[in-house]
């Protein structure tokens, strides 16, 4: 006999046997009958139920899991009139000079630029000891 596999991780929801709106207490009261059922090892259902008994852990848990969706009656009829126009029209041919929009960084950061508070040079000055002088400037021999 040989044992076979899930080819799945069964959520500890599945492990429970309870729905994903189950409070404490019901997870709790799920502990036993799941160990009776004897689908899943002791280790399984313990850390099962710890997992779910953890607010933090079980938000995450919550947040990974994919849930299947509601059925939909009636699909066709409701779409139906979308699917009767076509959903996108392409026209080709060349595009008209104005069409094209050209982007400048400088234009795009002035545009988006927190604007100064009233009173206050948006450049302030640069400190003395930081201004360009002939200091700077190597030796120049000048011809006579």
């Amino acid at each position: 006999m040989t044992a076979t596999m899930p080819l799945h991780e069964p959520s500890p929801y599945e492990v429970l046997g309870i729905p994903l709106s189950a409070g404490v207490r019901e997870i709790n009261l799920a502990v036993g009958p799941a160990m009776r059922a004897g689908r899943f090892d002791r280790q399984q259902i313990q850390e099962a139920a710890a997992l779910l008994r953890n607010p933090d852990r079980r938000l995450e848990l919550d947040l990974q899991q994919q849930l299947p969706p509601d059925p939909v009656d009636g699909v066709a009829a409701l779409l139906g009139p979308a699917l009767a126009e076509p959903l996108l029209t392409v026209e080709r041919g060349p595009l008209p000079p104005e069409a094209l929009l050209v982007l400048r960084r400088a234009e795009l950061v002035a545009d988006f630029a927190e604007p100064a508070p009233a009173g206050v040079d948006p450049d302030p000055p640069v400190p003395a000891r930081f201004t360009a002088d002939l200091s700077v400037l190597p030796p120049i021999e000048i011809p006579e």
